[in-house]
């Protein structure tokens, strides 16, 4: 895309991920243009077409691994609470 940057998610689909994935773009403050969810059987593929406050594509390699990491943290399974 020439406007927007593409993110694809694929894991597990689980009650809330949509909420979860969302929440976490808006965080990192970005702009959600498109989105397009599918699901197979368990499996959850979420593609988002992004940009950043200002309208543009995220290019900056440092800010591209902060969403990475930030939604790679949204995909694990939460952890039991600890007792």
């Amino acid at each position: 895309s020439n406007r927007f940057t593409v993110i694809e998610i694929n894991g597990l689909d689980r009650l809330g991920l949509l909420y979860d994935l969302t929440e976490a773009l808006y965080r990192l403050n970005l702009n959600i243009g498109s989105a397009h969810v599918t699901t197979f059987g368990e499996k959850a593929i979420d593609v988002f077409y992004v940009t950043d406050l200002t309208g543009g594509k995220i290019e900056n390699e440092p800010r591209r691994k902060q969403i990475e990491n930030a939604l790679t943290a949204v995909l694990r399974p939460a952890r039991p609470a600890a007792a």
